[in-house]
């Protein structure tokens, strides 16, 4: 009975030291390093939760402008853009038919400026890493343009 004690304390103590190397704060795979001062390039989606992308998304940032092209349970390259801004380390956007992204983000750029990290502000947050790019000139020709409320835009 008293070796069953022990190797219970144990056991609590393995499980309390495993608990304690998580950092709280919940921003855990979100890189504080640069906010998003880096953000006015061209990405490609690579990875959705650590796995990588099923599906093809572009976007590109320039003068509080963006440019999004997807092909997401498609065939075509839909194409929608829009205004965001950045306040603080969180991303927001609206598209100019009038509705605004499904959520706002956070993250950040890597120091090297290659890849970003969006974070969606969910109940259920998602992360999403691109990496800097240039859009091929054959998906923004293939591209059509779409309304935001025809289909359901990445961001």
């Amino acid at each position: 009975m008293k070796s069953l004690k022990i190797w219970s304390l144990v056991a609590l103590l393995a499980l309390a030291m495993t608990a304690c190397d998580k950092k709280g704060g919940g921003d855990e795979d979100t890189p504080t390093v640069g906010g998003f001062d880096n953000i006015e390039q061209e990405w490609k989606l690579v990875s959705v939760d650590g796995v990588a992308a099923e599906f093809n998304v572009y976007i590109g940032f320039s003068s509080g402008l963006f440019a999004l092209y997807q092909q997401v349970y498609s065939i075509d390259y839909k194409f929608y853009d829009g205004e965001y801004k950045v306040s603080g380390n969180t991303l927001s956007g609206s598209y100019f038919d009038g509705g605004d992204w499904k959520c706002d983000y956070t993250g950040g750029i890597t120091e090297d400026g290659k890849t970003m990290t969006l974070k969606s502000k969910e109940e259920h947050p998602v992360t999403y890493i691109y990496e800097a790019c240039t859009i091929p000139d054959e998906v923004k020709e293939e591209a059509t343009g779409t309304r935001a409320s025809e289909f359901v835009p990445f961001l």
